[in-house]
């Protein structure tokens, strides 16, 4: 068979192992293309075949060897034309898509409209996945928010300070989350619970006064600025560290200072936790190419690696909630 392999979307730590991984195997039995550019590959032909050894020297970095973007095929039914003559032209038995809910979407629906088979495996940063515990990227990113919000502390200790430090999460506050509890943050902002800024002011204030300094972290997607959506409609976020820093010091006295390490987080080099997550993901990714089992997302659950359909993940989100909401709660519940 002819076996494609994609990333769409955002990249995470991680991704290239999953590629080479199951390249690795693959390949024992079956031809591999590697579909550069996430789904746009489809529609510009850009593929190329590959082999392990192609993939070795970038196995263990970060980023994604053989690029992605956000690119829906089915925005319009003139492109779904589009995507499906090149679907036909390149001869493709499987492709498996390595993505978040809106490149998992995309497989689903090529699946479903019996272009293509798919498989998918799960990635972002943000582990908002429905369907999985943990998805490639995450355990590296929180890792590195922490180097960078511990870094930070140590200048608000030495300055007596308030400090935000502002980390990636559109929908779901799974990096803030564990970013502050790792880190014993004063307050922490998610997305799934609102929260009013003169709440948070006064808790920060009875920090400070306390122990002269305090930490707040918070995630991008708690505000949404008006701006350009992508092909999936969502907007570019960013921004809500420095305004909420701006208005600790302006409504406090306090002095403020804000970080945004950004997408710094997602391009380090995986944990060891992803990257055996990815061999295990990819592992499984093959199983399901051998046994037939198309339409499925590989998941990770209890520790355990199964399988479900990839329909059951789409328009929905996996948040913050149950034991990790009321563990927020216990520690900054107001």
């Amino acid at each position: 068979m002819r076996i494609g392999i994609l990333t769409g979307g955002g990249d995470a730590p991680g991704l290239n192992i999953a590629v080479y991984t199951l390249t690795k195997l693959v390949e024992k039995r079956h031809e591999v293309y590697a579909i550069l550019h996430g789904w746009r590959g489809i529609l510009n032909r850009e593929i190329r075949r590959v082999s392990s050894r192609d993939l070795l020297d970038f196995a263990f970095t970060g980023g994604t060897y053989i690029k992605t973007s956000r690119t829906n095929p089915f925005k319009d039914e003139a492109r779904a034309e589009q995507f499906a003559k090149a679907i036909k032209e390149l001869g493709l038995d499987v492709i498996v898509a390595i993505g978040g809910d809106d490149t998992l979407s995309v497989a689903a629906e090529a699946q479903t409209r019996g272009l293509v088979n798919t498989v998918g495996i799960p990635k972002t940063i943000d582990n908002d996945v429905y369907g999985t515990d943990y998805t490639i990227g995450f355990d590296t990113a929180v890792n590195e928010a922490i180097r960078v919000t511990e870094s930070f502390k140590t200048t608000l200790i030495s300055h007596e300070r308030v400090g935000v430090v502002e980390v990636m999460g559109r929908e779901a506050g799974w990096i803030a989350l564990f970013t502050g509890l790792a880190t014993m943050a004063d307050f922490v902002l998610i997305p799934e619970k609102s929260v009013s800024w003169d709440a948070v002011v006064k808790r920060i204030k009875e920090t400070y006064d306390n122990k002269r300094w305090a930490l707040i972290v918070v995630s991008e997607g708690i505000k949404e600025y008006e701006g350009p959506k992508d092909e999936f409609g969502h907007s570019r976020l960013g921004g809500v560290g420095n305004e909420l820093a701006n208005y600790i010091e302006k409504t406090t006295g306090f002095e403020a200072r804000a970080v945004i390490p950004g997408h710094i987080i997602r391009g380090s080099a995986p944990t060891a936790f992803d990257r055996i997550l990815a061999v295990r993901f990819a592992t499984e990714a093959y199983g399901a190419i051998e046994e037939g089992d198309y339409g499925k997302m590989v998941a990770y659950k209890g520790g355990d690696i199964t399988r479900i359909p990839i329909t059951e993940v789409l328009g929905r989100n996996r948040l913050v909630s149950g034991y990790w909401l009321r563990l927020y709660e216990t520690f900054w519940g107001i």
